[in-house]
């Protein structure tokens, strides 16, 4: 995948109920492509919930992907080694979709960005909103302003 030419998928797309998982998976693919472009793998917060949930580190989810030649490979993985817990992954679904800027310095970026985006949006409160405005799969407002 060469994310220095398109986006990774949503933050809200699932595989197997699991959000945040295809975008995880596309990154780790630019990681090991050498493509990742302005995008984070290691120490990305979003990725790092997934692989918390999971309990699983980086290295080895990039590892299961570098061997997994699709999507399927991957959620074999999952299913067979991680097992991971029903109510923790709808937990993980639940803080993602809420997942917004709690500390002030967070909050101060958090708003930098948006403003860089799309100055004088206020209606963007999570980073997945933040993250779907940015790649074009939320309307910016200032294109919608009359």
């Amino acid at each position: 995948m060469d994310l220095t030419k398109e986006y990774p998928r949503s933050p809200r797309e699932q595989l197997d109920g699991m959000m945040i998982l295809p975008r995880a998976i596309d990154k780790a693919r630019a990681q090991l492509e050498g493509k990742l472009g302005q995008y984070v793998y290691f120490g990305c917060h979003v990725n790092r919930v997934l692989f918390s949930t999971l309990g699983v580190t980086e290295e080895e989810f990039l590892q299961t992907v570098r061997s997994s030649p699709d999507d399927e490979g991957v959620l074999e993985w999952i299913r067979e080694f991680v097992r991971p817990e029903p109510g923790k992954i709808e937990a993980m679904n639940r803080r993602l979709l809420n997942d917004g800027p709690q500390k002030p310095e967070e909050q101060k970026h958090f708003k930098d960005e948006l403003d860089r985006i799309d100055p004088g949006n206020d209606s963007i409160k999570t980073w997945p909103d933040l993250i779907d405005l940015e790649e074009g799969r939320l309307p910016k407002e200032s294109a919608t302003a009359t």
